[in-house]
């Protein structure tokens, strides 16, 4: 199995964080503020948000407990940087894999929608268990099935069309994507799983929102950047023009993730 490499994940999230922010991390929010309240987080808790991207979870990390201390990590720059300044925590630049944190330090430790971005996975996890202390919790999000939306089809289709092939992979989702393979993930860590639970996800864009989606996501900033500034403007005017055409449900779309919390032994 090929995992992503690290330099083409933070590439494509540096591109990534307006539009992430604008159309994106709102659709993915609601089962991680789940997972988020499963911790049951004590007054003065030190929380490590890893992977905590553009900030969104830390309001309800706050809410969950009084004087609560969230540290924030990513590989990205620009994610990171979107986090310090929207919610004003600690940020750290930092391998989710290889934490800068000493043993037994944090209270509850977050990888929500980061496992799979991540060569190895299990050393994540086992760095969760090295940084926490006995008894804390881990909380997960990875993804279970993404049924994917058919105005994706046309999209793809115009690129190819015109030049622009795929980018390297930035997610894996296989060995993640059953409450089994969860289940056997957090025991290799060190952890005892307390409850691995399924939420669907749904979003409906229009034609101008999820090409303004399309346009805004690293890894298609990074296919567009692989033909002329002529052969770009061509393609998306034609996008324009097909979505404009396309029925309604083709912009609907819908995923399920798996929420999972551990505690460490």
């Amino acid at each position: 199995m090929n995992r992503p490499a690290r330099a083409d994940v933070t590439a494509s999230y540096d591109l990534s964080v307006a539009g992430y922010i604008r159309r994106w991390s709102e659709v993915i929010l609601p089962p991680a503020q789940e997972v988020v309240a499963a911790l049951r987080l004590a007054p003065r808790s030190l929380v490590l948000d890893v992977g905590g991207g553009t900030g969104a979870l830390v309001p309800a990390l706050r809410a969950c407990a009084p004087d609560v201390r969230v540290v924030a990590f990513d590989a990205s720059r620009g994610m990171l940087r979107a986090g310090r300044d929207r919610t004003r925590v600690d940020a750290v630049l930092a391998d989710a894999q290889v934490l800068p944190v000493r043993d037994d330090a944090a209270d509850a430790v977050l990888l929500a929608y980061v496992l799979f971005h991540l060569e190895d996975p299990d050393r994540a996890v086992a760095e969760a268990a090295r940084v926490l202390r006995l008894g804390a919790r881990v909380g997960t999000v990875t993804w279970q099935s993404d049924h994917g939306l058919r105005a994706f089809a046309t999209w793809d289709r115009l690129l190819s069309d015109a030049g622009a092939p795929p980018v390297p992979p930035r997610g894996v989702h296989e060995g993640l994507d059953s409450s089994e393979a969860i289940d056997a993930l957090l025991r290799r860590g060190g952890f005892e799983p307390e409850r691995i639970w399924p939420r669907q996800l749904r979003a409906h864009w229009t034609a101008e929102t999820y090409l303004d989606y399309a346009l805004s996501t690293g890894m298609n900033q990074l296919r567009l950047a692989q033909v002329d500034r002529d052969t770009r403007a061509t393609v998306i005017a034609e996008a324009r023009e097909q979505f404009g055409t396309l029925p309604a449900d083709d912009f609907a779309w819908s995923g399920t993730v798996l929420c999972a919390i551990g505690a460490r032994r």
